[in-house]
C-alpha cells in the first residue's frame, strides 16, 4: 500500500512539474564568472535552485544528526561507565 501511495505522489508530482514547465516556458540568460552565460527555460531554472536548496538543507540536518549522534553515544559510555562503578 505504501508503495501505491508513494508512486501516486510521484506521478502527481510529475504532472505538476510538467505543467509548470509548459505553461513557462521563456528563456532566460543566466550570467556567471568571467563572462560565462547559459541561456536555459525558466522553469529549468527554478527546478535546479529548488532541488539545491532542497539538498543543502538535507546536507545540513544530516552533519546536524551526526554532530548530536555522536554527542548522544559519549553520554551514553559516559553512563554505563558510572553505572558500572556503582555497583
Amino acid at each position: 500500500m505504501k508503495k501505491l501511495i508513494y508512486t501516486i505522489v510521484i506521478v502527481i508530482f510529475f504532472l505538476l512539474a510538467l505543467s509548470f514547465h509548459l505553461k513557462n516556458p521563456q528563456s532566460v540568460t543566466l550570467h556567471y564568472f568571467r563572462g560565462m552565460e547559459a541561456e536555459i527555460p525558466l522553469s529549468v531554472l527554478l527546478w535546479v535552485t529548488l532541488f539545491a536548496g532542497v539538498l543543502i538543507g538535507w546536507l545540513a540536518g544530516l552533519i546536524r544528526s551526526l554532530k548530536l549522534r555522536r554527542r548522544l553515544s559519549k553520554a551514553n559510555r559516559a553512563v554505563r561507565s558510572l553505572d558500572g562503578e556503582a555497583v
